[in-house]
């Protein structure tokens, strides 16, 4: 994701314009912040438009029941999973992913582009997942798990002290083990968010000489620092 192609906020009542002082360096903090709550999306469509999306959930289900879908790793996306009848909770989560193999398991996950959240968050969390993982997986013909994928995050233990230990080991997914079910070229999907994060420096920093006052700032401050 862009900062370019991120509208922020405009108006004068953002936070950032309130904390500098500084309409236009505060509507670009707004684009900023915006950019990085939309990672999360997408991140989410990168992995859906690299793997088979269920467009329907019943059907497949269905088919999975009646033993006629042909083996592989399907997904099924929240928006989906929200339209269907067996359906059990507000909180959808956000994939589903269907192996069928030798044995039928679903995983149930939750996508997160950080790896830190505070304690009530991350228990809600986890409270819906698990409650969801049980009463969907009663309905389906499937082995059903639940866990909490950290994208960006290699090390579990770091996933589970940043969710405050309330998600242990064995319900805690990388974005590494998610693309190797998927498969998906893990370091593809990094490396194509590695390009859009050049643009982002390279316009951020534009964007910011291009303020008057903060490229006078920046000049006395590098003549302070040459002194």
């Amino acid at each position: 994701m862009k900062i370019k192609d991120a509208k922020g906020r405009k108006d004068g009542n953002s936070g950032y314009i309130r904390l500098f002082d500084n309409i236009k360096l505060g509507q670009l903090l707004s684009k900023a912040q915006a950019t990085v709550i939309s990672n999360g999306s997408e991140l989410e469509r990168m992995l859906l438009n690299n793997t088979n999306n269920i467009s329907d959930l019943d059907d497949f289900i269905d088919s999975a029941t009646n033993g006629t879908q042909a083996d592989g790793v399907y997904v099924c996306k929240k928006s989906v999973a929200k339209a269907s009848k067996l359906t059990i909770a507000k909180h959808e989560p956000d994939l589903l992913v269907f192996i069928i193999q030798k044995k039928r398991i679903c995983k149930v996950i939750e996508l997160k582009d950080g790896d830190t959240f505070d304690t009530k968050k991350a228990r809600g969390e986890m409270e819906q997942l698990k409650e969801y993982a049980e009463k969907f997986g009663a309905k389906i013909p499937f082995v059903t798990e639940y866990y909490i994928c950290c994208f960006n995050q290699e090390d579990k233990n770091a996933i589970m002290t940043g969710f405050k230990n309330v998600f242990t080991i064995e319900h805690i997914m990388t974005g590494r083990e998610l693309c190797s079910i998927l498969n998906i070229d893990y370091s593809k999907i990094i490396s194509e968010r590695k390009a859009d994060a050049k643009d982002n420096f390279k316009y951020f920093v534009s964007e910011l000489l291009n303020i008057p006052s903060v490229k006078e700032e920046i000049l006395k401050q590098l003549d302070k620092s040459e002194d």
